[in-house]
């Protein structure tokens, strides 16, 4: 393309106005806090009035003031970007830049288009359009959510904008949602019956509801050594980018890895008084609890040791949040986060900051194959992964109980529609399902109730970052030997620290995988068959328990009966014997009246 036709668009770019917005006492004002959504002309979604709107490839988008919006153009090519990101190629979090330069890839080639978002970070949804066709997609971890109905008419960030305005009926997988100790709804599905959760990775064409997907891209397997050194310098670039930015950051610690990994990353950073730590703790002192207030204190002690100030939040004492703020966090998401803490960040963290979190994290620390029996195949079954989003005596049925087929039939569905068996050699079912459905789906309960204070941001969050992090040995993975490399070149007095209680000891290589995974010396489908003779027992044991309730009842009732029975023949025994009391005194008295005479 020549360069004169190359430079040939226009930027509309409207930046977050949050002070622009007027605090209301019933919090109304925080309604779908940082949302969005593209509707046609003729739907009317419930948004608050004060939310702006364009039009966009000939539908109406509407957005909340305290994100910002990029639009550029040039002749039949658009691409819309709102939220925030940052582009580490460009060193910048101006959108309107970053709008440009995705225009340009695009005006040249989908490929180029699709390898500058493979890059990009942030909390952002990104819309395209050549010519009339329109495509949108996520940020690479989808914490800006994209939800849709089968044709995507309207998306939205919002699950109940999508559901309300187009008035749909609950759906049938809610079942899933109400049995106790689920975590997520099953694949893509959502409350609303026909409308869906794009996950990462996939992209939605608008109009038709295609799902096509885009990734993850092949991977060169790689030493930590390796990977460390193609990712150390795109975390200083971004925090160096961050602080230039002039906004306020927020790390969240917790002593753990991924909080760790973003304090190594912001700790000897130039510029780094604009950030602070924070730590919430839930734990009273006693017991595991007592651990885990160690922990949290441990935080604390890490934060000083860097010169970073620290606040520490006990959620025991806290403040409860009033009941009008709970109703809008309410209307949010379909499951609850935690509306205490939401309130703590309300009332004590500053608004509109950059909040630095780490469950993308989890992608590369080999998290669901440990959960596995290590007789288990990690290339995951729809059924299995139907089982890996319950806990408790549920995450316990055998598979071959019908229990599952509800679940079952969503993450097939969810297989299917975003070709997940197509992905490239080398990528474990077992990884991509917290990817794409655990982090999206559970994380986005988290975002939406912290959407109402301040962005979320995530330094191991682009799909290039993801990439390096399962590109590593899996024995290092599970021993998190990349992310102490990482901590160790940019802060290593952070592996001074216990991790979980225990000395971080330095990787060994002696064992094999199978000693990270649960199980005994039992194959997998012993241990299946285990768990049926289990769930027979259970329910032996559960009849047997019901038929002695029966027989308690019974005793009860009888008890009750011979008591009644006591109670009668003593107060007969009582009525006979004042009787016969009042027999023997009137002879007694006849007696004495003829003794008288």
């Amino acid at each position: 393309m020549p360069d004169n036709v190359r430079d040939e668009h226009s930027v509309d770019l409207h930046p977050a106005a949050p002070k622009t917005i007027p605090a209301q006492p019933d919090f109304s004002h925080l309604r779908y806090a940082r949302g969005y959504v593209l509707h046609p002309e003729n739907l009317s979604p419930d948004v608050p009035s004060f939310w702006r709107e364009r039009t966009f490839a000939g539908r109406t988008f509407r957005w909340d003031p305290r994100v910002t919006l990029a639009v550029a153009s040039s002749g039949d090519h658009e691409v819309l970007l709102c939220g925030h990101a940052l582009d580490p190629n460009l060193a910048t979090t101006d959108l309107g830049r970053i709008a440009a330069h995705l225009l340009e890839a695009l005006r040249s080639s989908r490929d180029e288009y699709l390898d500058i978002l493979e890059e990009m970070f942030g909390q952002f949804v990104v819309l395209d359009r050549v010519h009339n066709l329109v495509r949108a997609q996520t940020d690479a971890i989808a914490s800006r959510s994209i939800f849709h109905d089968e044709q995507a008419t309207l998306i939205s960030s919002h699950v109940n904008l999508v559901g309300r305005t187009l008035k749909r009926k609950p759906s049938r997988f809610t079942k899933w949602l109400s049995q106790p100790k689920n975590q997520d709804f099953p694949g893509r599905t959502t409350p609303y019956e026909s409308v869906w959760l794009l996950t990462p990775n996939t992209e939605l064409e608008l109009g038709t509801g295609e799902v096509t997907r885009i990734g993850p891209r092949p991977y060169e397997p790689l030493t930590v050594e390796q990977a460390a050194d193609l990712m150390q310098p795109v975390l200083e670039k971004q925090v160096e980018v961050l602080l230039e930015s002039s906004r306020k950051i927020v790390v969240s610690a917790s002593a753990g890895i991924d909080s760790r990994s973003s304090l190594a990353a912001f700790a000897g950073a130039s510029g780094k008084e604009s950030v602070e730590v924070f730590t919430y703790t839930k734990a009273l002192g006693s017991g595991r609890q007592s651990r885990e207030l160690h922990r949290d204190k441990l935080a604390a002690t890490m934060s000083a040791d860097l010169g970073l100030p620290h606040q520490m939040f006990d959620l025991n004492t806290a403040e409860k949040p009033p009941k009008e703020y709970v109703e809008v966090l309410r209307e949010l998401s379909s499951r609850r986060s935690n509306t205490v803490i939401s309130w703590v960040y309300h009332s004590h963290l500053p608004h509109d900051s950059l909040h630095i979190r780490g469950q993308i994290n989890g992608v590369g620390k080999w998290h669901f194959a440990t959960m596995l029996h290590f007789s288990e195949s990690l290339e995951l079954s729809a059924r299995r992964m139907a089982s890996l989003t319950k806990r408790g005596k549920d995450a316990d049925r055998p598979l071959d109980d019908s229990w599952w087929e509800l679940g079952e039939e969503a993450f097939q569905e969810y297989i299917d529609t975003t070709q997940l068996r197509s992905v490239p050699s080398g990528y474990r079912m077992t990884d991509l399902f917290l990817w794409e459905h655990r982090v999206a789906n559970w994380n986005h309960a988290h975002i939406v109730e912290s959407d109402v204070t301040f962005d979320t941001y995530q330094l191991f969050g682009s799909r290039r970052m993801i990439r390096l992090m399962l590109s590593v040995p899996e024995l290092d993975r599970v021993q998190l030997t990349l992310f102490r490399e990482l901590i160790r070149r940019m802060e290593p007095r952070l592996l001074e620290y216990p991790l979980n209680g225990k000395q971080w000891e330095e990787p060994t290589y002696d064992l094999p995988l199978s000693a990270y995974q649960s199980g005994t010396t039992r194959t997998w489908a012993e241990v299946q068959s285990l768990r049926k003779r289990i769930s027979k027992a259970n329910s032996l044991l559960k009849s047997r328990r019901q038929e002695i309730a029966r027989l308690k009842k019974k005793l009860a009732q009888a008890e009750s009966e011979s008591l009644e029975l006591r109670e009668q023949l003593e107060s007969r025994q009582h009525d006979d014997e004042a009787s016969a009391l009042q027999r023997l005194k009137r002879g007694v008295n006849g007696v004495r009246a003829r003794f008288n005479r």
